[in-house]
């Protein structure tokens, strides 16, 4: 009896939801911004065979600014708020634990996944789980295994709709489409009996889901039934249950330590006196349709008009229907001496006005100067003309304009972060086991005062070309050694990163060799065995960077512009 009744009220919640999104015409608006991004603009209306003309400027503008938000390498970094070394230490061991997370959960997909619903639709969540459940299991499984899954803005539902931040939520509600078949798989392993487990069955697809309908779903023989994931905070952490329309197939449990909502999300930009966001897309759509109306019009006018048109006597032609055939014979009546040109004639097409044209580019160039998205900012570069640091800042410039956005991105980053760390300490209750096999206590984890920070760091060509001009520079004005210069090179670098190490290390394993069999002997007038000084050096050396004859300091490597390592050979480097 109090499954129904906590069934019902969770069912009642989430239709509480549904009205107020169809009220706010939540569902029909997501899915036609999804669709004018995705070129369906003329979607629904009957024309027959003839297919017409569509100019989408709105996708490219969106994909300007989803690349300029989320072309960036992000890092999550946990540091503690105060200066002690052991909780630094394991601060550092968490950095490198979400690194890990980072790369296993495929967030640099899933970030690009977020940030383009964002923009198109307004607003996007991801919500994360552990697949270890908060029983006796974990006590033996000690490694979380954290799992992410993207969910649309009308598969969320919120306690308070005009409340922007989750955390202030008194519930949310996560709507799915479930095969039935899995929903009573996981209502048996609860313990729930069979004939509760025989009332849940499969529903209707409606508008809730975005772009599914009844007809888009595989029809098995079980179907589909929507499934509802309830969260509200406790006193003692985060209960949640799942709910069928008529059944709590997964009953009320707590999970203590958690005091988020494992679920976070970005909102592209904020909308007032609402918890949800406005997109690029939902803005541009009547300037889309007029646009469109505009170049079919203009199309229709071209094939009516901008044709010469024949004009015949029909009593003079035997086979008028020939005229439009390429080559044709045509028989005429009664030629006599009249010219051909007596029976058949053709209209000169009328001039059309060029003001629909002007009025089309004005639209589609006003519009995307507005939106920040000029051919000023999405204009292409030659890089051949232009310097690295010259298309970094040109491009910096046009991205102010995204502030707010990159702002929102980091935001959800951190959020991110956040859960991570609360459930890592919920879930770990006899301490948390690291990728390299380092156990650290539940105590000392909980008792962190984490202070999260994330980089970003730009990682488009120029970008990447700007760092590499700027160690080079070091390296060649002696600022920086061989070793470092390798060291400080990115991973996606032009250059030969791996290689320039692996040649560090055949000299470092070939050096005690050397040493070796150099040992007993002097290396040149006054100079000791196994040791090397300026008197020692050979003539025509130039000592650079601490005695090492033409090169770096401690690499024996010459550097561009110095003397060669033996007189009259030249630079040792071109």
């Amino acid at each position: 009896m109090m499954q129904e009744k906590e069934c019902t009220d969770i069912w009642r919640r989430y239709q509480a939801g549904k009205d107020h999104h169809n009220r706010t015409n939540m569902y029909t608006q997501a899915e036609k911004c999804h669709r004018f991004y995705e070129g369906d603009q003329w979607h629904g209306l009957q024309a027959g065979d003839e297919e017409l003309p569509m100019l989408n400027f709105i996708k490219p503008i969106c994909r300007y600014k989803i690349v300029m938000v989320a072309m960036n390498d992000t890092a999550i970094l946990f540091s503690p708020m105060d200066n002690d070394p052991k909780k630094a230490e394991i601060c550092e061991a968490l950095t490198a634990f979400a690194a890990a997370q980072w790369e296993k959960g495929k967030l640099d997909s899933k970030k690009w996944a977020v940030v383009k619903n964002a923009c198109i639709t307004g607003d996007h969540y991801l919500y994360c789980f552990d697949e270890r459940t908060p029983s006796e299991s974990v006590v033996t499984d000690m490694t979380p295994r954290l799992k992410m899954r993207l969910i649309d803005k009308t598969a969320l539902y919120l306690a308070d709709e005009q409340e922007p931040n989750l955390e202030e939520q008194e519930w949310i509600i996560i709507a799915e489409r479930v095969p039935v078949e899995n929903v009573r798989r996981q209502a048996k392993d609860n313990g729930l009996p069979e004939a509760e487990i025989r009332r849940i069955v499969s529903d209707e697809a409606d508008e809730t889901q975005l772009g599914v309908t009844g007809a888009d779903e595989v029809q098995t023989d079980s179907g589909k039934c929507t499934s509802l994931l309830f969260m509200r905070k406790t006193d003692g952490g985060v209960a949640f249950c799942r709910s069928t329309q008529a059944v709590v197939y997964q009953p009320m449990q707590t999970i203590r330590g958690l005091d988020v909502y494992p679920v976070c999300g970005m909102r592209w930009e904020e909308k007032m006196g609402s918890a949800r966001g406005v997109g690029v897309v939902e803005r541009l759509i009547p300037n889309q349709i007029e646009v469109n109306r505009t170049l079919a019009r203009r199309a229709i006018c071209v094939k009516r008009y901008s044709f010469p048109t024949v004009v015949y006597d029909q009593d003079k032609l035997l086979a008028p229907e020939k005229l439009g055939v390429v080559g044709a014979s045509i028989g005429v009546k009664n030629l006599n001496a009249n010219p051909v040109g007596s029976f058949v004639q053709y209209l000169s097409p009328a001039p059309i006005s060029g003001d629909a044209a002007n009025l089309q580019a004005e639209l589609v160039g006003t519009s995307r100067e507005l939106e920040g998205a000029g051919e000023a900012a999405t204009g292409q570069v030659d890089p051949t003309k232009a310097s690295g640091e010259a298309i970094k800042a040109a491009r910096d410039q046009s991205a102010i304009s995204l502030n707010e956005q990159s702002a929102a991105y980091k935001q959800f980053v951190e959020d991110l972060a956040m859960i991570w760390y609360k459930l890592w300490v919920a879930y770990s209750v006899r301490g948390l086991r690291l990728a390299d096999g380092t156990l650290l206590p539940h105590a000392e984890l909980e008792a962190l005062d984490i202070d999260i920070k994330i980089d970003i760091s730009p990682i488009d060509p120029y970008s990447v070309l700007s760092r590499e001009l700027s160690l080079e520079n070091a390296l060649a004005q002696q600022h920086i050694t061989f070793e470092e210069y390798v060291e400080a090179l990115d991973d996606n670098s032009g250059v030969p990163k791996d290689k320039f190490r692996a040649i560090l290390d055949r000299r470092r394993g070939a050096a005690p060799e050397q040493s070796e069999s150099g040992a007993g002997q002097n290396i040149g007038p006054g100079g000791a065995a196994g040791a090397f000084s300026p008197e020692g050096a050979l003539p025509g050396m130039e000592l650079v960077g601490g005695g090492v004859p033409g090169g770096l300091p401690g690499t024996g490597m010459p550097v561009q512009g110095g003397a060669g390592l033996f007189p009259g050979m030249g630079p040792a480097m071109a």
